[in-house]
């Protein structure tokens, strides 16, 4: 099955599995039985789709595990879960062992780097990192060094993919066609994004602030690691959960990561402090961190301490909350690709210039063709690249799909938005 389809029209049955899935991680073993038992194997096989492009499958899993009721599940797809747990721990210990090498090589180079993301979210996001679905390699490095580093990924054979502002996309291998049945394998290729931290400035220091100094050496499964300080790691998972929130699609694994760290350090007044003092210094960092909150406030119940609710999502701008509140459930429950409603919340994020007018009515119907998903090797068979041709064919006709049909929805659509608008400040 190719990893790229259009969205289609969730039932309302179907809305309800997703629901309850959602529910097991929150309720007692009791209320999740009652839930389940109601779903039939052909209700199963509905949301398999949707069970692993939200990143959720094997979390769900193991719930299911720890609250000794996974028989509830249809024993092909408890089968199915099961191997996948096994190939994404093999998956998961081929990237580490990636980023144990290359963090050993940038070191020393003497870069000044810091691993994001993946390995770094255990134990207080992930319990366990063969859970998780990780594709990619990040890391954070010093504008300064970026010439170090270039020559440390070249030994790893990593050619530069793709520039985009501070961030640098590199591949190394070659990629195959995308299939989800393939998506918690070891892969022929790897991927790995550099983020550029700029040389703070006297004049741009406030804004621009020094993660990288603030950095440490962590004992991350038994290997020493550069990770970002405890209260840099929960605000940039914060603002990357707001940004894909601001984007087509959003993982409901990143919401359940983003409240179990919450939960983690709920009682930690000295962290939240913390937080609130880097995220005042962090363009909107406030509305970001208050967004996601609400979202998974949402999704799970009232959970997050006064320390972190009194100054972000308490104080989220009305227009802000109210989409939350009106579409986040429907974010993170609609299938892949998702959806163009996130148009109607970034028209709240500051003020609208007329370039970024254009720039919105580009994204509800762009002029330009998808970027390639397949990226072959001279000499290949003409077998191979005919394939190749036919799925980028095949992604490029789903996606303009995509766009004529959330394009008239995004249309239809904020026209109720307005009136929503409309009556609450009446």
């Amino acid at each position: 099955m190719n990893i790229y389809r259009i969205n289609t029209r969730t039932s309302k049955r179907m809305l309800r599995l997703k629901e309850s899935v959602v529910a097991s991680f929150c309720e007692p073993a009791t209320d999740v039985v009652a839930r389940l038992k109601a779903f039939s194997a052909n209700d199963w096989q509905k949301v398999v789709f949707w069970l692993d492009a939200s990143g959720i499958a094997l979390y769900f899993l193991d719930r299911l595990v720890a609250l000794n009721a996974q028989h509830l599940l249809p024993k092909p797809l408890l089968s199915r879960l099961e191997q996948n747990l096994h190939s994404n721990r093999e998956r998961t210990a081929a990237l580490f062992e990636e980023a144990v090498a290359l963090n050993s090589a940038l070191q020393e180079k003497g870069v000044e780097f810091a691993l994001l993301k993946g390995a770094t979210l255990s134990p207080d996001s992930v319990p366990d990192s063969a859970l998780r679905s990780q594709w990619d390699l990040d890391f954070l490095v010093a504008e300064k060094d970026i010439a170090d580093t270039l020559n440390v990924l070249e030994t790893f054979g990593y050619t530069l993919y793709a520039i985009c502002g501070t961030t640098w996309e590199f591949r190394a291998g070659v990629s195959g066609l995308p299939d989800i049945a393939n998506i918690y394998k070891v892969r022929p290729y790897r991927s790995l994004e550099l983020h550029l931290l700029p040389t703070p400035t006297d004049n741009n220091r406030r804004m621009r602030q020094n993660r990288l100094g603030r950095a440490s050496i962590r004992n991350i499964q038994g290997a020493m690691l550069s990770s970002l300080s405890p209260a840099d790691l929960f605000l940039q998972q914060a603002l990357h959960l707001f940004k894909h929130i601001c984007g087509e699609y959003t993982r409901l694994s990143w919401v359940l990561e983003y409240w179990r760290h919450i939960l983690a350090r709920r009682d930690d007044a000295a962290f939240w402090h913390e937080v609130k003092s880097l995220a005042e210094r962090e363009p909107q960092a406030h509305v970001g961190i208050g967004a996601v909150t609400l979202l998974a406030t949402q999704l799970f119940g009232a959970f997050a301490p006064e320390e972190l609710t009194s100054w972000s999502m308490d104080r989220l701008p009305p227009a802000i909350r109210l989409w939350i509140e009106t579409y986040g459930r429907q974010a993170v429950l609609t299938e892949f690709p998702g959806s163009k409603l996130y148009l109607l919340l970034r028209q709240h994020l500051g003020a609208q210039s007329s370039g970024e007018k254009t720039s919105l009515l580009r994204l509800i119907f762009p002029a330009h063709l998808p970027p390639r998903i397949t990226h072959g090797e001279t000499g290949r068979g003409v077998f191979s690249r005919l394939m190749q041709y036919r799925a980028q064919a095949s992604f490029v006709f789903l996606r303009m799909r995509f766009h004529v049909v959330e394009g008239l929805r995004y249309s239809f659509e904020s026209m109720r938005w307005q009136r929503r608008l409309t009556g609450m400040t009446q």
